[in-house]
């Protein structure tokens, strides 16, 4: 399986499902998500906007040389917010299946009040994404929590591409120090050439994820630019 074939899976469906903005295959984590009444828990008072969150997205010039940024995948939530929506458990089918693209945070099954993202990559397909959300109440304790019940349940998952399968393996482990809470997840398969290097972390209601898909390694440069991206979203605290 051609690592060219695999990124073009992974960042032709990166759209998140808010504000308007088109959704697109298994990034669309809560189709179902109903409404839920205001309350509380439900205040975004004292949340990042899409804008501010927008801001402490790593630059250009922070990437590995020669990636650029790709125009399709920035998008953010501006000065709104996303209305609250009940939590929708996502099947463990589709939550594997999310692991393999750009919006696999949503795996975790709850909307963020605002988030801001944008992916870079290079000629060569390799490709680095990041993504900022900012949650109610408690609910970005749960993403954590979530989150690490979907890498560990997606120990090996199948990827179906072009009719054909292939056997990936999620290998994951913590990262004491970085933020509040955080977790690394490499996703390689024996039919693939390199792999992605998946971060999860958490700062205070912000979680900050990142994508990195490569073909020479498993994306280990994206844990150092992900620490630095935690950084910056400590410092709007």
């Amino acid at each position: 399986m051609s690592q060219q074939l695999r990124r073009a899976t992974l960042i032709a469906c990166s759209a998140t499902a808010v504000l308007g903005l088109a959704a697109c295959g298994p990034d669309n984590a809560n189709p179902s998500a109903t409404a839920a009444a205001p309350g509380p828990a439900a205040s975004t008072a004292g949340l990042p906007d899409g804008n501010k969150l927008n801001a402490l997205l790593l630059p250009a010039t922070a990437m590995p040389p020669k990636f650029k940024l790709d125009p399709s995948g920035s998008q953010s939530t501006g000065d709104g917010a996303i209305p609250p929506a009940s939590p929708s458990a996502v099947p463990a089918d589709k939550a594997c299946d999310m692991l393999n693209g750009t919006g696999w945070v949503n795996s975790a099954g709850i909307i963020a009040a605002s988030f801001a993202k944008n992916n870079y990559a290079d000629e060569a397909q390799n490709m680095f994404a990041q993504e900022l959300d900012a949650y109610r109440g408690n609910d970005a304790q749960t993403v954590m929590a979530n989150l690490k019940k979907t890498l560990t349940a997606c120990h090996t998952f199948t990827v179906t591409q072009d009719g054909q399968n292939f056997s990936a393996t999620v290998t994951l482990q913590s990262l004491p120090g970085v933020g509040d809470e955080a977790l690394q997840a490499v996703i390689t398969s024996p039919e693939w050439t390199g792999g992605s290097t998946l971060v999860a972390a958490r700062v205070g209601k912000v979680v900050v994820a990142t994508y990195d898909n490569e073909q020479s390694n498993t994306g280990t440069a994206g844990v150092a630019l992900t620490k630095t991206l935690v950084k910056n979203a400590a410092s709007a605290h």
